[in-house]
């Protein structure tokens, strides 16, 4: 195991971190990784080719650039778009898991947005708290979540029915066992995070393309190259292909189990004459009704866009191989449902016009996990993606693992592994 860093006391309490979880950190990510990071590079000899500018992407981008490499980071259609998985104004970020290592990341990502926020002269995470709806008195996720809070030393508090009414009136508890808060978590902010950190990037010498990728060269074992549509050639030592749903088409023998889902956004105008549906007066929240035909969630007042509320609807959402040529609407439907939501969760809000809607899309693996490994025919290929509803939160943590591992600084974590996909 490397070693350990250091860190003070002073900032374990700016990180909101506990000391188990900055040591389980360590086993992450090597020392080299979590230092503290300059511009005044040493620039080591090779190239390093990054594909996609999203959440994935653009952190591995980052990192490679800081670890002193020659990186170009590419993107189609730019960084933070609407037809990207990372597009959209705004993502949860929590460590409520039922995973060690997604607790983790999820501890090292908000440390790295706060690390980073001063360089880019704009806040992108807000930790306004988040609730969670259980509707059982134990679930195995919440039964392997409690401990790894109580072990980090973060705060997370189980809270009874009555004990919710009063602190957040807003909410309709009927049909509930208990709410969990967890005052860490809250958002991002997530076209605004892609932008900040491809700015960052080419701030501090790194080289941004807007251009799609039409095919890479394969010899001998290698990736020797690949070609833009405008003709350019790119050479490099290695690449990385973090394309969201583009992965499906750019190697379809490896991606055969992922499928491309749709997930809807919904905004409701709050009452004009009440205030308490803004951040600062009510949490995040997820709707944890495991056993129900959907999940839901939402961000209160969303940089003053309305009251957010995403669902991934229970009706046929596989667009796999359509991905980037229907129409993203919201079905009538699926706004039933969405105000079915609102009435058993959020009464206040009954009656209150939708004044925004969008669709985004995941790239679902069959058991949710990340996909970080080589391609099985190219050794300087890696293939990252995978996102499955739960990656932007990561973007940062798990760009910082992708680059160390793309550097063979550590090994290919097992649970990311392209293996478990294939045959």
């Amino acid at each position: 195991m490397t070693e350990q860093k250091k860190i003070n006391r002073r900032q374990v309490i700016k990180y909101s971190l506990g000391g188990a979880a900055l040591t389980a950190l360590a086993e992450l990510v090597p020392e080299t990784a979590v230092s503290k990071t300059s511009d005044k590079r040493n620039l080591k000899t090779g190239k390093i080719v990054v594909v996609g500018a999203g959440a994935f992407g653009g952190w591995t981008a980052l990192h490679l650039l800081r670890k002193g490499y020659d990186v170009t980071l590419i993107d189609q259609f730019g960084p933070g778009n609407n037809q990207s998985s990372s597009g959209g104004e705004t993502r949860l970020i929590r460590a409520f898991y039922d995973k060690q290592i997604y607790f983790d990341l999820t501890c090292r990502a908000v440390e790295l947005w706060k690390e980073n926020e001063p360089r880019m002269g704009q806040k992108v995470l807000f930790q306004n708290g988040l609730i969670l709806f259980n509707y059982k008195q134990n679930t195995p996720e919440l039964d392997v979540a409690w401990p790894m809070y109580k072990k980090a030393g973060l705060p997370i508090e189980k809270i009874s029915l009555a004990d919710a009414a009063k602190r957040w009136p807003q909410v309709r508890t009927e049909g509930l066992d208990h709410i969990m808060y967890d005052p860490n978590a809250g958002y991002l902010e997530a076209r605004k995070g892609c932008i900040a950190v491809a700015d960052l990037f080419i701030k501090e010498g790194g080289s941004f393309l807007q251009q799609k990728v039409q095919k890479e060269s394969i010899a001998n074992g290698k990736v020797n190259s690949i070609t833009l549509a405008d003709g350019k050639v790119l050479e490099a030592e290695s690449f990385v292909f973090a394309c969201g749903p583009w992965l499906t088409r750019l190697f379809p023998a490896l991606t055969k189990k992922l499928k491309v889902t749709r997930a809807l956004e919904i905004f409701v105008a709050s009452p004009s004459d009440q205030s308490d549906f803004m951040e600062n007066k009510l949490p995040t929240w997820m709707d944890r009704d495991l056993d129900g035909p959907f999940r839901a969630f939402g961000v209160p007042g969303s940089a003053f866009r309305g009251f957010k509320i995403g669902i991934t609807p229970p009706m046929d959402n596989n667009v796999t191989d359509r991905f980037d040529t229907y129409d993203r609407l919201v079905r009538p439907e699926e706004l039933m449902l969405v105000q079915k939501l609102v009435a058993s969760r959020f009464p206040k809000l009954v009656g209150q016009p939708v004044i925004e809607q969008r669709v985004c899309q995941y790239t679902m693996t069959p058991d949710t996990d990340f996909i970080l490994d080589q391609h099985p025919e190219a050794s300087n290929l890696w293939v990252m993606g995978g996102d499955s509803g739960h990656g932007y939160k990561l973007g940062a943590s798990f760009g910082e693992m992708a680059a160390s591992t793309v550097l063979k600084e550590i090994k290919v974590n097992e649970l990311f592994a392209l293996k478990r996909l294939l045959g």
